[in-house]
């Protein structure tokens, strides 16, 4: 299950807000949540915590470096049941907690 289709069925259940709500520049409202994620990046696998996601982008806690524009995968789960996430992202922003990732889409 791709991560839009899984916010859409917990948004049902949990009262997540969707884009249309959105009140500010972003297209789509992040969602607070907190993930263990596995976080690749130049070869290397960190263990983070994805701390807000929606269908386009997620905010990472790291205390890693990134450049943005930077090349990211996050693998994590969203419900027991299915297989774990797999997303690749670019960097679109970073802070002094993290990173900023925006999904880039699936090929088909």
């Amino acid at each position: 299950m791709d991560v839009k289709r899984w916010l859409t069925n917990a948004g049902k259940c949990l009262g997540l807000r969707t884009g249309s709500q959105a009140t500010h520049r972003r297209s789509h409202i992040r969602n607070q949540c907190l993930i263990a994620s596995e976080f690749s990046h130049s070869g290397n696998v960190d263990s983070v915590l994805i701390k807000n996601l929606n269908g386009s982008g997620a905010f990472v806690e790291t205390s890693q470096r990134f450049q943005v524009g930077e090349v990211v995968q996050l693998k994590f789960p969203l419900h027991y049941l299915d297989p774990p996430i797999e997303v690749t992202g670019v960097v679109a922003w970073t802070g002094a907690d993290g990173v900023g990732v925006k999904f880039q889409p699936a090929s088909r």
